[in-house]
């Protein structure tokens, strides 16, 4: 399998334009053609600014400690099924 991390590297406007494809390509070892199965993917998306972040800067006050500040979404793909 071919895993692809990406990291934060800065403002998301540097982020953006320096897009590039990110692609990959995976063969799955077990795959047995007489039997029915699928695929999905799972991605764990960069950080971002919680809300709590915007309204720290909006408000310019200091949140508590422990307070998130970012948030880290997840995005499932639909699933791929393969019918023998």
């Amino acid at each position: 399998m071919t895993v692809v991390i990406l990291k934060w590297t800065g403002s998301l406007l540097r982020l953006l334009s320096n897009i590039v494809p990110v692609v990959a390509h995976w063969v799955d070892p077990d795959f047995d053609p007489s039997l029915p199965t699928f695929y999905y993917v799972r991605v764990i998306e960069i950080p971002t600014p919680r809300w709590t972040a915007y309204d720290a800067k909006f408000f310019n006050v200091s949140m508590p400690e422990g307070t998130k500040m970012t948030v880290q979404d997840r995005a499932y793909t639909s699933p791929v099924w393969y019918t023998p």
